[in-house]
Formats: structure tokens, C-alpha cells, sequence
């Protein structure tokens, strides 16, 4: 790896609050293999300025023995963690560090345009995102920029333009929105709610109409507007423990952070554990 030219790593003391380790029965060798994952990582992570002039320089936290490397980074209640990406963000509260990365999508449409994402903690759970919203016990957020999200009689819905929609319309792509209605949320693009029904369509060149008892949806084939893009560019990713896990709807308890693996998915809290299930009766 040629780091010829590159800024030192930047290492970032942590917040007063929590001082990093400094005692001196710190083994000699566990200090010094501390700090060469910490170069290591530092360098790997600057590559990503070589290519993004103005990004932010990545940096390095350390506290009792344990070292962080990337964007954004946190140390609170003896942990610490970072963002992976310079567009990501990390959050404290409620013995939560969760740190969360949007989609890579939402890079490649927006570039450095891209609003900041935000987070949300409530009930012992933080999300991450955009248009974030917290309601009784559920905290969710949209993946997206172009997304949305909403609650209705206890229960919260988010929902993200495909990535085929994304890909094509790019910076133009219209903002969705939802409808709520008989105690249900639907979000997407030209919803109704009628007949005890709430639908909306995929695109925004689709349409949705109220005939004959319920409301039917149509959406021309992403196959015939779409261009070739990679699946996983629409996979946002979290870390709150010890693995960091990559999907949609991401949420995160003390120790724990998990993403639903479809679309459909919607992760809440049960028995203390997170579980994320298909949201199609919502």
C-alpha cells in the first residue's frame, strides 16, 4: 500500500466523561499491537480520501486496552465504536452505542450533497436514519433520503424507494409518503386508503385506483427504466455489539444491533432480543 504524501492517522482523545486507559499494568506488548491495528486500520480507511477530496479524515479512539477506528467515533459505558463510512453516524444513549452507515446508494445518487443522518433513542432502542420517528415502544427510521416514514394507533412503518428507482431517477427521485387509515400505515408513492385497505405503489410512475371494494396498485416492470446497479448498495449496515450487521430497518438494544433481510422486514424488540420480521399486515 503506497501511503506516500498522506496526512499522519488522527487520533482522537475521548470525551471527559470516560477517560481512556492509561494504567501501567498495561502489558508493553498489548499496548504496542493496540496501536498497529490502529495504524493499520487508520491507513486502510484514508484510502477512501485519496479518491473524495474534503472527506474527513478517519480517526482513532482507544480506551482500556480496546481500540476504534473510522468516523464519528464514541466511547461511553466501556464501549466504543465508529462509523465505517464518512456519510454514517453514531449515537449514545440508554447504555446504547450503536453506530450506523447508510446504504452506499445513497452516496453514489447524492454524493457529498447527502444530508446528515440522525438517530433516534427511546425505550431502550436506538435507530438511525432519516426521517427517523419514535412511537410507544417502536423507534424506526427511513433508509433513505427519498423515504418516509409514519405511526398510526401504535404502530410505526418506514419504507425506501427500490434501488432500481433510485438508480434511475437519481437526484430528481420524489420524496414518498404514507397514508394511514382503519388503524394500518402504508407509505410508497400515490397511496388510498379506502375499504378498509391502505396500498401504495413501488414507483412513482405507478398508479393506484378504488374500485369495486378494495384499492388495487400498479407499477410498471423496474426491468424496462432501471439501470444495472449492485443489490447490496441498498443494504444499510449497524454495529452495537460485537458483529456488525447489514439490511434495512436497522435497530439497536445494549449490546445488540441486527437488520431485517428483506425489504418487508421491521425489527422490534421481544423477550429482549431483536427480531425482525415481513411488516405485510401493517
Amino acid at each position: 500500500m503506497n501511503t506516500a504524501g498522506r496526512p499522519p492517522a488522527k487520533f482522537v482523545a475521548p470525551p471527559p466523561d470516560e477517560p481512556a486507559s492509561s494504567s501501567p499494568r498495561c502489558a508493553p506488548w498489548r499496548a504496542a499491537l493496540a496501536f498497529a491495528f490502529a495504524a493499520i486500520a487508520t491507513l486502510t480507511l484514508s484510502d477512501v480520501r485519496a479518491f473524495e477530496p474534503g472527506t474527513p479524515e478517519p480517526q482513532c479512539i482507544f480506551s482500556e486496552g480496546k481500540t476504534a477506528c473510522g468516523y464519528a467515533c464514541r466511547i461511553s459505558d466501556h464501549q466504543l465504536r465508529c462509523a465505517q463510512t464518512p456519510q454514517g453516524v453514531c449515537s449514545v444513549g440508554s447504555g446504547i452505542v450503536a453506530c450506523w452507515d447508510p446504504p452506499p446508494l445513497v452516496k453514489s445518487v447524492l454524493g457529498r450533497r447527502a444530508p446528515r443522518p440522525t438517530c433516534v433513542t427511546s425505550y431502550g432502542q436506538t435507530a438511525c436514519g432519516y426521517d427517523c420517528i419514535a412511537n410507544y415502544d417502536q423507534v424506526q427510521c427511513a433508509q433513505t433520503p427519498f423515504g418516509a416514514c409514519k405511526a398510526n394507533e401504535g404502530k410505526v412503518a418506514c419504507w425506501d424507494p427500490p434501488a432500481a428507482v433510485l438508480a434511475s431517477s437519481r437526484w430528481s427521485t420524489p420524496p414518498a409518503s404514507c397514508e394511514t387509515g382503519f388503524g394500518k400505515v402504508g407509505c410508497g408513492y400515490n397511496c388510498i386508503a379506502d375499504h378498509g385497505v391502505v396500498r401504495c405503489s413501488e414507483t412513482p410512475d405507478g398508479t393506484c385506483r378504488s374500485e369495486r371494494g378494495t384499492v388495487y396498485c400498479w407499477d410498471p416492470p423496474f426491468e424496462s427504466t432501471a439501470p444495472a446497479f449492485n443489490a447490496a448498495s441498498e443494504l444499510a449496515c449497524i454495529q452495537a455489539g460485537g458483529d456488525r450487521s447489514c439490511g434495512y430497518r436497522c435497530l439497536a438494544i445494549p449490546g445488540q444491533g441486527r437488520c431485517g433481510s428483506s425489504r418487508t422486514d421491521s425489527c422490534h424488540v421481544k423477550d429482549q432480543k431483536i427480531v425482525c420480521l415481513g411488516n405485510e399486515g401493517t
